[in-house]
């Protein structure tokens, strides 16, 4: 398996792994090619290899010392940048992806899995080097990116339609976005396999409310994850100025973003009511999710892949008998229609968030159904049964 991710792995990619491995398999992922150092260890079981990206290419090296270039020199120097013109607009793979695809030929395999569209390009390579099974796991729509500039976007997209119609299988993250893939690129529909979390016990844990001095009745709304802007996680701090005494907002997680969060409760003088937890792994996720009383998926459309967004958030609120409120977006529609388990509101602005906050928080009828609701999604949608599904597109390609 190969993936970009060099600070967190994806709770995805370490589960398929996982239950790879469970069944008897070998699984040595290759996870992060931008790493400070080079580094291999062991996680349950599954072999993990880092990498650090040397910002060179290895057939403008052969090149080199063909041609006796010496390096600093002029001549070496314009060479090198008609060399990455090429492999910037022409090559099949760009210095980056040229890479990993030297790193990948380090191993022996019988299934090559790659994780998103970085990691397609040396895997089709590779795939056709060792004549092997490619499996392609897109956890997006990558090249819909809303911080992509629509030249990118184009160019990934054009590039991506005509690599997946080389692999053996192809899987994404709900059936939205398959049908998008399917379409746009012409090929059959991807598998689903949803970012489902394994069916752990539900913890009684006061970590959070030990954390930051909050008593067993605070009301503890909870955001997971990454921490970015086009989220609209700013506007829930915002809205944290008008909730009702004794609710508060607990944010877990990391990203770039975190820094301007933190700057606006100060702003808005709002230290005693919105708190920051920090990352953790995300085997250390569920017990904090357990001490929650309601989570938030703030995302409110900004591209497809929000639009259309089924987060890790959704399915560790579900296993964690979470409710969850979120605005009115299809596949978290659904997934409210079939369980009850989340509220379909108006996020759009600090105002409409606190009074739906405040409202549910105030309606316990309202707050005990969801909770039944949040039952009846663990059973449903955990890691267990979409585990099953990689099993059968791992028999399907190998035979």
């Amino acid at each position: 398996m190969t993936t970009a991710d060099h600070l967190m792995i994806d709770r995805r990619i370490l589960q398929e792994a996982q239950t790879l491995v469970e069944q008897g398999h070998q699984v040595t992922l290759l996870a992060g090619f931008e790493c400070p150092k080079r580094e291999s260890y062991i996680h349950n079981g599954i072999k993990i290899e880092r990498f650090m990206f040397d910002w060179g290419d290895s057939r403008f090296s052969a090149l080199a010392r063909r041609y006796k270039l010496v390096p600093g020199s002029a001549m070496y120097s314009r060479a090198w940048r008609v060399f990455r013109a090429w492999a910037n607009r022409i090559a099949r793979l760009n210095s980056f992806e040229q890479f990993i695809l030297d790193r990948m030929t380090e191993y022996q395999v019988d299934v090559l899995h790659v994780h998103d569209f970085p990691m397609l390009a040396p895997g089709v390579e590779l795939a056709k080097i060792r004549s092997v099974p490619l499996i392609y796991d897109a956890h997006e729509l990558y090249y819909a990116q809303v911080q992509l500039p629509r030249a990118t976007q184009r160019k990934y997209k054009i590039k991506e339609s005509k690599l997946i119609k080389q692999v053996d299988a192809a899987i994404t993250v709900n059936p939205y976005i398959a049908k998008l893939m399917a379409e746009r690129y012409c090929v059959e529909m991807p598998d689903v396999i949803m970012n489902a979390a394994p069916k752990i016990e539900v913890a009684s844990t006061s970590l959070l409310r030990k954390r930051f001095g909050l008593g067993s009745d605070a009301n503890v709304l909870l955001y997971q994850g990454w921490i970015s802007d086009n989220r609209g996680i700013e506007r829930i701090v915002e809205a944290a100025a008008n909730f009702s005494n004794g609710t508060y907002l607990v944010i877990v997680g990391y990203g770039a973003f975190e820094d301007t969060l933190k700057a606006l409760v100060v702003e808005k003088c709002l230290e005693q009511r919105v708190f920051f937890y920090g990352g953790v792994p995300s085997d250390d996720l569920h017990e904090l999710t357990c001490d929650a009383d309601l989570g938030i998926i703030p995302y409110h459309g900004v591209d497809e892949n929000n639009y259309f967004c089924s987060p890790n958030k959704l399915f560790e609120f579900a296993v964690a008998e979470l409710p969850f409120i979120s605005n009115d977006l299809p596949f978290l529609h659904d997934i409210v229609g079939m369980y009850g388990n989340g509220l379909l509101a108006d996020l759009n602005s600090a105002e409409s968030i606190a009074a739906a906050v405040n409202g549910l928080f105030s309606d316990s009828v309202m707050m005990a159904s969801l909770k039944a609701g949040a039952s009846k999604a663990r059973e449903a949608i955990n890691w267990e049964v979409e585990g099953k599904k990689l099993l059968n597109i791992y028999q399907r390609v190998t035979g």
